[in-house]
Parts: structure tokens; C-alpha cells; sequence
């Protein structure tokens, strides 16, 4: 799989058209975070170390405005302390918790292995914020998966919700207030990713990152 991984100057991990980084919630959980918070050996560094938080979305190392198709992964560990965790500041604006402390339970078992939180980023608009459609998952090991709390690691899906073709509803805010209703749009609006990890499409005009482990042992 090493062979396959190529890496942009912008630290953009590139593949061969038709492959992406497509890892469903519990393999994130049960794999890459679980191997990271107990320091197991990880694939090619495939999700790299970064303080999410420390910017907007679009400038994250690899991102960009224009790749409204691209999801990005991150390490990051939760030390840094905020003021509200339900808006945290990041760049000139903030992520807010729209859906907190959903379940990962691995597939066809009733083990309870992680948790999700959902953010949805608020942009800096004069004296208020504007939601923007972009959203992260911050998922974290469960008690139960982690019983000595080894470590506050955890691991950020960071993506751009793809516009529906109805009508635009007003997006601002003003100060701080924020409107309940458009909280309830994104929880159901939410891209809900599929169990497929490979997808074999012939992609053209960018690359994703390279499949999951499970699909390595299979064609190797």
C-alpha cells in the first residue's frame, strides 16, 4: 500500500484515481484511534497530528474551499481548554456542538467502543457568525474501550455538507444567540458515511486518501 501513497506540498495524500480514504465511524474508532491512543504501529501515518482548532476548515493543511467532495482526518488531543466546549473558537470563528456523544458500537456486536460528537463551523460576520456547511466528528474511545484513560487523543472527520437544491433559509446569527432549528436541520441533514471503505468509481480532477486496512489484506 506504501507504493500507492504519494503526498502533495500541501500535505495532501494522493492515490491513483478511483481510490479514497473513505473509513466508516467504527473502523476509525475501533482502528486508527485505538491503535493511536495505545501507541500501536499505524499505516503510512495516513491521518496526521493537528490542532484542529487552530484555524478555519478551508485553511487545514491539505484543505481548501474548492474541495467541497474531500473529507479530512486528523489526530488531535483534547488539552486544550475553552471557555464554552459547546463553541470553540477556532480562526476567526467557531465550531459548535449541534449533536453530542453519539454512540460507536463495532458491527455485529452490542460493544459500546466509541463516542461522536457533531460540530457544525459558524464564520465571523461583523458583530455575528454565519453557518457555514461545514461540518466535523470528533470521535473519542469509550470508558469501556479505554478503562485506564490512557490518553485524551482523538480523531476529526472534517468535511463540507453538500448544498440541498431547497430554498436557503436565513443563516445568521447574532452574537451569540444561536437558532435551534437550524440546529435540528444540520443533525438531519448529516452526512451519514457507508460502510463501503473503497470506493472503485474512476474519479477525475483530485485524489482521495488511500483505502482501509482491511481492504490491503484482502487484495494482497
Amino acid at each position: 500500500m506504501e507504493k500507492l501513497i504519494s503526498y502533495g506540498k500541501d500535505g495532501s495524500i494522493k492515490l491513483p484515481v478511483g481510490y479514497r480514504f473513505h473509513p466508516s465511524d467504527d473502523v476509525l474508532v475501533s482502528f486508527y484511534l485505538k491503535k493511536k491512543v495505545f501507541a500501536q504501529p499505524l499505516p503510512c501515518q495516513l491521518i496526521p497530528d493537528y490542532d484542529v482548532f487552530q484555524a478555519e476548515p478551508w485553511v487545514l493543511p491539505g484543505g481548501g474551499k474548492g474541495f467541497n467532495d474531500q473529507k479530512f482526518f486528523f489526530y488531535n488531543t483534547r488539552a486544550r481548554v475553552f471557555e464554552n466546549p459547546d463553541k470553540r473558537d477556532a480562526g476567526s470563528g467557531q465550531w459548535r456542538v449541534v449533536e453530542k456523544g453519539k454512540d460507536i458500537v463495532l458491527p455485529g456486536s452490542k460493544q459500546l467502543f466509541g463516542k461522536r460528537n457533531t460540530l457544525v463551523f459558524w464564520e465571523a460576520r461583523g458583530t455575528g457568525f454565519s453557518k457555514s456547511n461545514w461540518l466535523m466528528h470528533e470521535f473519542q474511545l469509550a470508558i469501556q474501550a479505554n478503562p485506564c484513560q490512557m490518553s485524551i487523543w482523538a480523531v476529526y472527520r472534517i468535511f463540507q455538507k453538500k448544498e440541498t437544491k431547497r430554498g436557503k433559509r436565513p443563516r445568521e446569527s447574532i452574537g451569540e444567540a444561536s437558532n435551534s432549528r437550524n440546529v435540528e436541520n444540520v443533525v438531519e441533514e448529516e452526512v451519514h458515511d457507508p460502510p463501503t471503505v473503497i470506493d472503485f468509481t474512476m474519479e477525475t480532477g483530485g485524489f482521495y486518501g488511500p483505502p482501509s486496512p482491511a481492504s490491503s489484506v484482502s487484495s494482497s
